[in-house]
């Protein structure tokens, strides 16, 4: 007990010496990472420098290079490492055959030193990484110009299958790894909170097109070492963002069995198109991030789980909109009328799609990617049976009831899980009205969306195909392939994810043509 005491009391220190107020004491000039590269090896720390940059999920799956989309949220872009592995640490290695680079390799490795074992491959290779206890990773990352949404949260993404476990066939399961490294499966399951425009600290005075620092670690001692360099170098506290990792909730160390992590940058719903995919695709040449490694091991001094934010404020959507149960009832009536003489329909309850991260690590399931800042709803499997089957999604705008900074529905294929087509809530205007009529006081306070083969109207959302598709076979899906809906709501007022308790759930109907 007095031991547990004395980590949260020195976390806490270790956040309260970094975040106070006013210039860096040991700050001269302007920042500069090949400076802080320079403080690093003075200060006994091996720096090796990753890559950072866009993954395309859809794309790299359609090329054959990954085995998984992730539930990719469809029109939204992920950013991520690509590490070298740790010194003294053999490089997990691709497959030419199917496209698969080799991780990069670690700049340190002396050859009378017998090195750990490789990560897991998982392609790209670096994405995800184990870390020693002691290690630090430093993103110098520039923020994208203005957009509805932005945020960064690390993962635990690989952990070693449990001995006698069968995983053959439970959900989202698959196996990576080998004899030597050990066999792995999925839980990518975030950790903690995240970073995001309404918390990152930052240069400048804008949260977009500025510059952040973010440190990642699992030892008190280290992170507050590289913080001190971080400021030799020019980097002020008012930029800096430490992300924790516990080490006592996670299997930290570069031995054969050890968790692997990953790590995400989200970003959604840019203004200025242009510019959007201007950062995309040369963030690889405006971010830096180094792979710090202490010469000489530090002793543990491991970092409490993060008290992350509540979710709920205690209001239910229903308070908001008084009318809700007879509107959408309404709505189902009027859209069950339109089409059930021609079309035979199911109508699907949404529930709750995943766990969050350290739920998914103790339950042993794959979370998927989620992330704290989203509530992700999910339809239960159904198919389109012909080009004349579609979908109707409707229910509550969580954006206009305050639930929600932005929310979305994504029709996802299985089992890879590839999102191919979204619908964002900058849409959803008057969408319902048809359906509500004119003169509903709160008309906008829902919507109403159709997905289908071909679009008829401004509210429906073309369905492509896989099979001779230009982009990628993932990009679309064809008919009598398993389909779910997916829902999200990203950030309530209380800047985490809306409470799954106060929210009225989004719903679908699949109409088959008789």
């Amino acid at each position: 007990m007095k031991r547990s005491i004395f980590v949260i009391i020195s976390f806490l220190l270790v956040y309260s010496t970094l975040f106070c107020t006013g210039t860096a004491v040991f700050a001269e000039g302007e920042a500069d990472p090949e400076a802080l590269k320079t403080v690093l090896e003075e200060d006994s720390f091996y720096v090796q420098e990753g890559v950072y940059r866009e993954l395309d999920t859809v794309k790299e799956a359609s090329a054959g290079r990954l085995l998984s989309c992730f539930g990719n949220n469809a029109g939204s872009a992920y950013i991520v490492f690509s590490l070298p592995a740790a010194p003294e640490q053999d490089t997990s290695l691709g497959s030419e055959k199917l496209g698969w680079p080799d991780e990069i390799a670690a700049v340190y490795d002396d050859p009378a030193i017998e090195n750990a074992p490789a990560n897991p491959y998982f392609a790209p290779g670096g994405w995800e990484y184990k870390l020693r206890q002691d290690e630090v990773i430093v993103l110098i990352v520039p923020l994208p110009g203005e957009c509805k949404y932005y945020s960064f949260i690390n993962y635990i993404m690989f952990t070693e299958d449990k001995p006698g476990k069968n995983y053959q066939g439970l959900p989202g399961m698959f196996t990576v790894g080998n004899d030597t490294t050990g066999l792995y499966h999925p839980i990518f399951g975030s950790i903690g909170n995240s970073l995001n425009m309404t918390n990152i600290r930052h240069s400048g005075d804008s949260i977009f097109d500025t510059e952040a620092v973010i440190v990642i670690g699992a030892n008190s001692d280290s992170m507050s070492r590289v913080v001190a360099d971080l400021n030799k170098a020019g980097y002020d506290e008012s930029m800096i963002n430490l992300m924790p990792i516990p080490a006592g909730t996670y299997k930290m160390g570069l031995q054969k069995g050890g968790d692997t992590f990953s790590f995400l940058q989200r970003v959604s719903q840019a203004t200025d198109q242009n510019a959007y995919r201007d950062y995309l695709d040369h963030i690889s040449e405006h971010a830096v991030v180094y792979r710090v490694t202490p010469v000489s091991e530090t002793p543990a001094n491991p970092l409490p789980n993060e008290t992350v934010i509540p979710r709920g404020d205690g209001i239910h959507e229903a308070a908001v909109l008084p009318n809700a149960e007879k509107n959408l009832e309404t709505i189902r009536e009027a859209l069950i009328a339109a089409w059930s003489d021609d079309y035979d329909y199911e109508e699907l309850t949404s529930e709750i799609a995943v766990p969050e991260g350290l739920t998914a690590y103790f339950t042993d399931f794959n979370a998927k990617g989620d992330n704290r800042d989203a509530l992700y709803l999910m339809s239960p499997e159904f198919t389109l049976n012909s080009d004349e089957d579609f979908i109707v999604v409707y229910g509550v705008n969580h954006a206009k009831t305050g639930k929600a900074l932005y929310a979305n529905t994504v029709l996802y294929a299985k089992p890879m899980l590839n999102g191919v087509a979204s619908i964002y809530d900058s849409l959803f205007e008057g969408s319902a009205v048809p359906w509500l009529g004119e003169n509903t006081e709160d008309a906008d306070a829902y919507y109403v969306y159709r997905l289908a083969r071909t679009s008829e109207d401004d509210y429906t959302a073309v369905i492509p195909y896989s099979t001779g598709n230009e982009q990628g076979k993932y990009y679309g899906v064809d008919n009598l392939n398993p389909l779910v809906m997916a829902f999200r709501s990203y950030l309530d007022q209380t800047g985490t994810g809306a409470s799954y308790y106060e929210v009225i759930y989004d719903r679908t109907i699949v109409f088959h043509k008789k």
